[in-house]
């Protein structure tokens, strides 16, 4: 009986550090998307472990790095860099927002609340004005008339100048908006909101991109926000719904 009892106690005891390793990952990936999002840069393990309050060694944080890059949630841009999220990590990170109704609803309160003051009396003054609190590009696309709205080009290319060395890019990016009517005709939204990050995102050639699209309740029209990949995506989720019943 003691030989069980022993056997028990070892087991429930990897149980809880298996449980620990788990919640101690999930905090790091957490950390390095919301990093990656507000700064757009990779973060290291020092950093996580003087600013993110986690009680172990750097070290640690690594071996964790090591096997989150296994399973495909991190990647580290050179040799000498921290970690970056994946696609599938943004993915992650999203499907936790959308099932997070107490976060999207608060975000679709504080969006009304703004669209509310903007007091636009036309929906291409409604673009414009949710375009720079967003910094991204908002369209609205109607097929019927093979008719499209965009705002907010300045902040992809002023980003785009900046960040990007390479004018072969910036003169696809150009391109893709230039043609967003025909790549949103081939697009389906069965589920709303459809969110494209980075290779799975049409729109753009681009991996560096994501776009989040939904359909008008009035009109069922396209209306969406094109940006980069390190975007807010609570933010804009909750725009998303503040905007559905407005165009």
């Amino acid at each position: 009986m003691r030989k069980i009892t022993l056997r028990k106690n070892s087991n429930q005891r990897k149980e809880e550090i298996q449980e620990a390793l788990k919640e101690r990952k999930e905090k790091i990936l957490k950390n390095v998307i919301d990093y990656y999002i507000n700064h757009g840069e990779p973060v290291a393990s020092n950093f996580l472990v003087v600013h993110c309050h986690f009680n172990v060694s750097p070290a640690t944080i690594r071996n964790d790095f090591k096997e989150l890059t296994e399973e495909g949630y991190l990647y580290k841009c050179h040799l000498a860099s921290g970690r970056l999220p994946t696609d599938k990590a943004l993915k992650y990170f999203i499907d936790n927002i959308l099932d997070n109704e107490d976060l999207l609803e608060r975000w679709t309160n504080l969006w009304e609340e703004q669209i509310k003051q903007l007091r636009a009396e036309a929906i291409s003054d409604l673009l414009d004005m949710i375009a720079d609190k967003s910094r991204s590009l908002v369209f609205y696309y109607d097929p019927q008339r093979d008719f499209i709205e965009k705002h907010g080009l300045k902040y992809i290319f002023s980003r785009l100048a900046a960040t990007s060395k390479d004018d072969n890019l910036i003169t696809l990016v150009a391109e893709a908006i230039d043609h967003l009517d025909d790549r949103l005709e081939k697009i389906d939204i069965n589920e709303e909101p459809l969110v494209l990050i980075g290779k799975d995102n049409p729109l753009i050639p681009s991996d560096d991109f994501s776009a989040l699209l939904a359909r008008s309740l009035r009109s069922k029209n396209i209306y969406g926000l094109l940006g980069f990949k390190s975007m807010p995506y609570d933010k804009h989720l909750g725009l998303l719904n503040a905007l559905s019943d407005l165009i």
